[in-house]
């Protein structure tokens, strides 16, 4: 079925009696087969997994995407198995290409209208608990990828385990594309938490995924994920990435691309009628509103909280 691949993408790390790694394997466990000598050491998209080099009982694997890529060798007992685990990964690939046009058809089948089009409306609202990445805190923003191309990226919110994103710091922004190149781009959005270093590569923290499915039946409501952590990080308790989704609405896309004009001009803000209001100094969603303002205010509601510093930070949610 649709989740074998998804299962079969966890790279396992095998303990020896001493707790030391003494090979790597990929394997489509259940917990029951599991039952204890094996842990979860990196979980990735089947498209994340690309073979750069076989060399006997070695394989060398790029894993991941963009500033979380790594290049690892996994060390098999011998030649055949190292074969095995390359066919298998070949034959995943192939398995894949049918699975975008299985996962529309079955949708489709349970009697949703989809049309052809598909507009989403997207809101990275918050994280709460991330883990500490730099001495005593995380500069956190969110990467948004469909298939292996990234759709939207956040603004880093300096130290902070919380944080909070708003329309001026890339909270929203929009999926407009055929329904065909919805379901065949990978397995849904996936959102991946980072903490940003000015002076290093910037670390992955964890990611979240959320199919197809799940985003067209979206309402706009708030919703939390539990974030999949990074190996290193995987002693934090509660990490969760808060989000909003639902079908665009006519006035949605015009206001998102009045905000994408505005972010050219180095200006950010909304439309009430002709008069172009900036965020910092607008007015509440249902003043802009009864006005004819753009503000998709079903999905955003404007709230304020005193920042560390005495100054408000004005949240969209």
């Amino acid at each position: 079925d649709a989740s074998t691949y998804v299962v079969l993408a966890f790279i396992l790390e095998e303990l020896d009696d001493e707790g030391s790694a003494s090979s790597f394997s990929l394997s489509g466990v259940d917990q029951e087969f599991a039952d204890g000598k094996w842990i979860e050491a990196y979980l990735y998209n089947l498209e994340d997994i690309e073979v750069l080099n076989h060399h006997h009982h070695t394989v060398e694997l790029k894993l991941g995407r963009g500033n979380g890529t790594k290049v690892r060798d996994i060390k098999f007992a011998n030649d055949d198995d190292a074969v095995t685990f390359c066919n298998v990964l070949q034959s995943l690939g192939k398995l894949k290409a049918g699975h975008a046009q299985r996962r529309l058809d079955h949708y489709l089948s349970k009697g949703k209208d989809l049309g052809s089009k598909v507009q989403l409306l997207v809101e990275v609202v918050s994280a709460v608990r991330l883990p500490v990445a730099d001495i005593a805190s995380t500069d956190a923003y969110v990467t948004v990828h469909l298939g292996k191309n990234q759709v939207h990226k956040t603004d880093f919110r300096p130290n902070t385990l919380n944080p909070i994103w708003t329309v001026d710091t890339g909270s929203l922004f929009m999926l407009d594309m055929s329904s065909e190149q919805f379901f065949g781009s990978g397995d849904g959005l996936m959102f991946s938490v980072y903490d940003y270093d000015a002076l290093g590569q910037d670390d992955l923290l964890g990611r979240v995924f959320v199919s197809q499915e799940d985003l067209l039946e979206g309402s706009g409501k708030r919703k939390e994920f539990s974030l999949i952590l990074e190996k290193e990080y995987k002693k934090a308790k509660g990490c969760k990435l808060a989000l909003r989704f639902r079908p665009a609405t006519p006035a949605d896309i015009v206001f998102m691309k009045a905000l994408a004009a505005g972010k050219k001009k180095k200006v950010v803000g909304a439309f009430a009628g002709e008069a172009f209001v900036p965020i910092r100094q607008h007015q509440p969603a249902n003043v802009l509103e009864a006005a004819g303002g753009l503000l998709p205010g079903n999905l955003l509601k404007r709230e304020t909280r005193k920042t560390k510093a005495g100054s408000r930070e004005v949240r969209m949610n």
